[in-house]
């Protein structure tokens, strides 16, 4: 059984509460940005379940399959091998929106989550599939068909990667580890912090209080820090 976790992690989890009440106290000021709401409604859901599972069975649980890190592992290696070419058709067609998708470098590419890495991979594979791109790759000796392997290796990773919002309940069930849950709720965390910042312009003052709410008190006594 595992009941605690390291000192940070337990601040970051107070943290997290601190948001819950804040952006359930204030839920009719957050539903004015129909995502933020939604996005609130949902860390305040997996708080929840984080905080149901302190007392529950925990053992570490891999975030990816091996077939999905395999997958995924493929599709870096050879993402290259069309991002290059992609990049001069789009200089010789003056298409700066097909520039701008595939001006990637492996080190962004390595750092995406994996529902934002397939989104990525899939938009690069659309571009490749436009009719004015087609036979300009033929022209650098890609065919349709040598991309095949690329696509294979999304619909691989795509099927094996956690689907998302569901990763936390089902990694509860598998009796997964909390610190690793709590990871999870924090990219959550994360995700509602850019959902929030169009309160900036909607209602300062709901902004200053999430910022507030969401600075992590250290029991250290250290005082507050951005988590």
């Amino acid at each position: 059984m595992i009941t605690s976790m390291n000192q940070f992690k337990e601040d970051q989890l107070v943290m997290c509460g601190q948001v819950v009440d804040y952006v359930t106290e204030n839920k009719a000021a957050v539903a004015v940005s129909e995502v933020a709401g939604e996005q609130a409604a949902e860390i305040a859901a997996l708080y929840e379940q984080v905080q149901g599972a302190r007392g529950g069975t925990a053992k570490r649980t891999q975030e990816l399959t091996e077939d999905a890190k395999t997958a995924r592992t493929t599709l870096l290696e050879l993402l290259p091998a069309l991002l290059g070419p992609l990049s001069r058709i789009a200089a010789r067609l003056q298409d700066n929106d097909l520039l701008a998708s595939v001006t990637l470098t492996s080190k962004q590419l390595r750092k995406l989550r994996p529902l934002a890495f397939i989104g990525v991979v899939q938009a690069v594979l659309d571009s490749a599939a436009r009719p004015a791109v087609v036979p300009e790759l033929a022209k650098q000796g890609l065919q349709p068909a040598t991309l095949q392997p690329l696509r294979d290796a999304l619909a691989a990773f795509t099927v094996a990667a956690p689907a998302p919002r569901k990763t936390i309940n089902q990694r509860v069930v598998a009796g997964a580890a909390l610190e690793d849950l709590l990871d999870e709720l924090m990219d959550e965390m994360r995700q509602l912090d850019e959902d929030m910042k169009a309160f900036k312009l909607l209602n300062k003052e709901l902004y200053k209080g999430y910022r507030q709410a969401r600075k992590l008190v250290t029991t250290g006594g250290n005082g507050a820090t951005e988590a």
